[in-house]
């Protein structure tokens, strides 16, 4: 029989597919898409063997069972395979909800026996039996690695999401963006399903990357728009400033992707200003596009608007702004509405144009949520 890399057993042993599930990241997140979207008949072996590798490995190892209790597990372990002769393939996903402790066990047992590390998960899920005290009852949501933070827009509405190295991200109606708190000495890194427009800020030490369906966009700092809808057969980038490199991740192996992303350099193939390509998900092709990604839309579309202002009163400024990211922004209209603004803020992150409004305002700003709070003086 053909040996399968990628069946249950082989993935809760393989080391990549344990950091993907226990300590994710944009990069391992945007692998193992790419994988289910190859694959979709390993859905659901990939999630059952995710659950096992979140219920049977992130909290076991502390304390070792004694020979009896490892007998038992084993005597347990043997009466179930020979009532439910249930091939391993066919396991069911966990269910995501607080299952009776007794469940936990024929489950633990039966991937203990796959693994042969029976003895750990099973002390692990039935611990304190022994004593008298009934099975603990397990949460899978309590288990989950919060390492990678998801934004979902639900909302009909554009989301803005500000990154921590002050970059911002505009996320339309429907789309995620994936990314780690952790922080990336070479890198800044997220996966993008849906569509985004991005201002990042420049850094040309750690370049930043938006991972999509396979597609590769790499910046130092630059505004552009990322079209990834989930049911789309490509994925499309739009250049608004400065110069962005996209290449396929398709036919790269771990170490050869690894060694091209953390190239400070711009490699690939390159775009600028209002250039713009699409990425087949099905064959890994780039084609360069001419002509307008999408039809000319209004001014609330934050990639269309130019952020031009010349003597313009900051109460239209910030009309502009809350348009734009959809935020709200308070402020004392009879101080500072009618106060001019000259500058041009395109590609700029959105907490950069605050910054530069309130230095010409000499005033400060707080950000919570979708509301900015803004403070000063006014002027003469």
């Amino acid at each position: 029989m053909k040996h399968d890399p990628y069946s249950l057993t082989e993935l809760i042993r393989n080391d990549d597919f344990i950091s993907w599930v226990m300590h994710p990241d944009s990069l391992s997140e945007s692998r193992w898409q790419l994988f289910l979207e190859k694959y979709p008949e390993k859905r659901q072996t990939v999630e059952a063997a995710r659950e096992y590798v979140i219920l049977l490995a992130k909290d076991t190892g502390r304390q070792e069972p004694s020979r009896n209790q490892s007998e038992k597990m084993w005597s347990i372990v043997e009466s179930h395979m020979q009532e439910e002769q249930q091939p391993i393939e066919q396991l069911p996903v966990v269910d995501r909800k607080v299952i009776s402790g007794w469940r936990w066990v024929r489950v633990a047992a039966s991937a203990a026996l796959i693994l042969s590390i029976g003895s750990v998960s099973y002390w692990f899920y039935y611990k304190g039996a022994g004593n008298g005290k009934s099975p603990e009852l397990l949460t899978v949501a309590n288990k989950i690695p919060a390492a990678l933070i998801q934004k979902f827009n639900d909302t009909e509405k554009p989301m803005t999401i500000l990154l921590s190295d002050g970059s911002s991200v505009v996320l339309q109606p429907g789309g995620r963006l994936s990314y780690s708190e952790t922080s990336n000495a070479k890198r800044r890194e997220v996966t993008l399903t849906g569509k985004a427009f991005f201002e990042i800020v420049k850094n040309k030490e750690k370049p930043f990357l938006v991972y999509s369906y396979g597609l590769a966009t790499k910046v130092l700092g630059t505004s552009f728009t990322i079209d990834a809808p989930e049911g789309s057969k490509d994925v499309k980038v739009e250049v608004r400033t400065g110069t962005v490199a996209v290449f396929s991740m398709n036919n790269l192996d771990k170490t050869k992707t690894d060694e091209e992303l953390d190239k400070p350099e711009l490699k690939g193939i390159t775009l600028s200003h209002d250039q713009k390509i699409a990425f087949s998900r099905e064959n890994g092709k780039i084609t360069k596009l001419a002509g307008d990604l999408v039809p000319a839309s209004s001014d609330k579309d934050v990639s269309r608007e130019q952020f031009v202002f010349d003597e313009t009163p900051v109460s239209k400024v910030f009309q502009v702004l809350e348009s734009a990211y959809n935020v709200r922004i308070e402020y004392d209209k009879e101080k500072l509405g009618n106060c001019p603004l000259n500058a041009t803020l395109i590609g700029q992150p959105f907490r950069e144009k605050l910054e530069v409004i309130c230095n010409a305002l000499d005033a400060q700003f707080e950000i919570t949520d979708n509301l900015v709070t803004i403070k000063g003086k006014g002027c003469k």
